[in-house]
């Protein structure tokens, strides 16, 4: 098992958070409104860091070994509260095939009403995408021969075969299925156990979770916002204050990761150097700029 030693730092320190958040904090922090404002704050506020480590997993490169690499990836999906495989699937799939129907929930088509759209697209934006997160596991619990049924209820437009064919080939593979199914269950356990913590308090805790998945939802689509339908491997390049950028492992380089994303996020840096293309503004605009709702893409 090898690892550098700032991931090894920040994996210890996600661990310590989720420690803390699942059932310490209640057990030895005093009940106030600050402490409860705190805590649904640090929550928020540490979840690129949590995901983006998740994320350093689903490309191998968070530890030299797959294994390794697996197995931690499914704890930090376990914390989160979705399993890491479904997430490594459709997050591959999003560099595979950048831009396709599942990937552009900005995207308002002829016909659609804008009112309509906005409402679909505002949920989405965000918590929409978390709820899809954590519910896509769930038809995995049913038997396998329900899987051909569930992957033809997906968008059935010819552009989409592939990712049917993809959805069938790995949530029939008994291996994942499995891994899935006991993520699930002790995603459960554990939420169970954290509000079985946090006793009166639990709210907390939900609002805890609950400001995580904001986050999540939020940050999902905004390298990508409103940029063409032709635009392959492209994202947005943003910056962001170079002494906080561990808190988001450099992933307003997003534009670079496309372009390797088998680079790890401490190399991401110097590989956009030698892009030389000037950034797409600040981090933070690129989250606000999703806010101008549905647009059309070309």
């Amino acid at each position: 098992m090898k690892i550098r030693l700032a991931d090894a730092v920040l994996l210890a320190l996600v661990t310590v958070i989720a420690i803390f958040a699942f059932g310490l904090f209640p057990a030895i922090v005093p009940h106030s409104l600050a402490t409860d404002i705190l805590f649904v704050v640090v929550m928020g506020a540490t979840l690129p860091l949590h995901y983006g480590l998740m994320h350093e997993t689903m490309h191998g490169n968070l530890f030299e070994s797959e294994d390794w690499n697996r197995r931690a990836g499914r704890l930090l999906g376990i914390t989160m509260g979705y399993p890491w495989e479904t997430m490594r699937f459709g997050h591959l799939a999003h560099h595979g095939f950048n831009r396709h129907d599942y990937d552009r929930p900005e995207s308002w088509h002829e016909g659609q009403g804008y009112f309509a759209k906005s409402v679909q697209y505002y949920f989405q934006l965000v918590i929409g995408n978390v709820v899809l997160y954590v519910l896509a596991p769930l038809p995995l619990l049913l038997p396998i021969s329900t899987t051909p049924k569930i992957v033809k209820l997906m968008d059935q437009s010819p552009e989409m075969e592939w990712f049917r064919n993809a959805a069938f080939r790995t949530f029939t593979n008994p291996q994942k299925r499995r891994a899935i199914r006991i993520d699930l269950l002790c995603t459960v356990a554990l939420f169970a156990f954290a509000i079985w913590m946090w006793g009166a308090h639990w709210p907390v805790f939900v609002l805890g979770i609950a400001a995580r998945w904001c986050v999540q939802s939020i940050l999902d689509n905004a390298p990508h916002y409103a940029m063409p339908l032709d635009s392959g491997r492209d994202a947005r390049n943003t910056t962001f204050p170079r002494p906080f950028r561990w808190m988001i492992l450099n992933q307003n380089f997003h534009g670079a990761h496309h372009h390797s994303p088998q680079t790890h996020w401490g190399e991401l840096p110097a590989l956009y150097a030698k892009m030389n293309v000037p950034p797409d503004g600040s981090w933070f605009t690129a989250q606000a700029r999703q806010f101008r709702g549905p647009v059309r893409l070309h």
